[in-house]
């Protein structure tokens, strides 16, 4: 399993006040870089965002749960 974590700078626009700017962080398991890349992407700009900047790093998740474990059963 490959997961990303992706920091987004976006912005977005309101009526009669000013654009609202927010910084936030996205982690994203997934096949490809690309795959959550566009996934981040299309979700914030489908929500009305304008993504200003998005950078992207993997980052290593080391899954220790036992394979006995009920809790995932």
């Amino acid at each position: 399993m490959t997961v990303y974590k992706f920091t987004v700078e976006a912005e977005r626009e309101r009526f009669m006040e000013p654009p609202l700017r927010d910084t936030s962080d996205h982690y994203i398991a997934a096949y490809s870089y690309d795959q959550a890349h566009s996934h981040v992407w299309s979700n914030l700009t489908r929500a009305g965002w304008t993504v200003r900047q998005i950078t992207g790093k993997e980052i290593l998740v080391q899954d220790i749960r036992d394979s006995c474990d009920r809790i995932t059963d």
